[in-house]
């Protein structure tokens, strides 16, 4: 019997998932229905130009990408999104259709160097949804500084 596979906007769950399998160490000390989410930025609800007043009122919708941890390992999954609000994941990735695209051919090989120059780039956005302590107790330490995020700032 051939396993079903979601495909979206970013492409088969599956190749998702072999990739997270593969930087298993990376999240494994993530805890517990700790969450990472891509959307894309046509279906963010952000508009070019535009202040969001806090996101509060950015809708949104389409396909979300999300990354969470079940207890044991990340998981891949494509859920709806409809806005910033109800999107509940920790970090938030907007991804330009460029950056999308980076994604998408990079989920076979180096991933997460691609993702970092993403970000460098500017063509995939990068929102924290929790404070900083949140973030820290959650184990997310290794993972941002993997994207070349300073998470905890030069000095500690």
């Amino acid at each position: 019997m051939a396993v079903a596979t979601e495909t979206s906007v970013f492409g088969d769950v599956g190749d998702w998932q072999a990739m997270l399998d593969r930087h298993a160490p990376l999240f494994s000390e993530l805890v517990t229905g700790a969450a990472v989410g891509f959307v894309p930025r046509e279906g963010s609800g952000i508009q070019p130009g535009k202040h969001v007043a806090g996101l509060k009122s950015a809708g949104g919708s389409g396909d979300m990408l999300t990354w969470a941890m079940d207890g044991t390992a990340m998981r891949a999954a494509i859920r709806p999104y409809s806005g910033f609000q109800e999107a509940g994941v920790d970090l938030l990735f907007v991804a330009d259709e460029g950056g999308l695209q980076a994604m998408r051919d990079a989920v076979g090989g180096d991933t997460l160097s691609i993702l970092k120059r993403q970000i460098r780039s500017g063509a995939l956005m990068f929102f924290v949804m929790k404070t900083k302590v949140q973030l820290q107790d959650a184990g997310y330490e290794d993972f941002l500084d993997s994207l070349g995020l300073a998470f905890l700032g030069a000095c500690r």
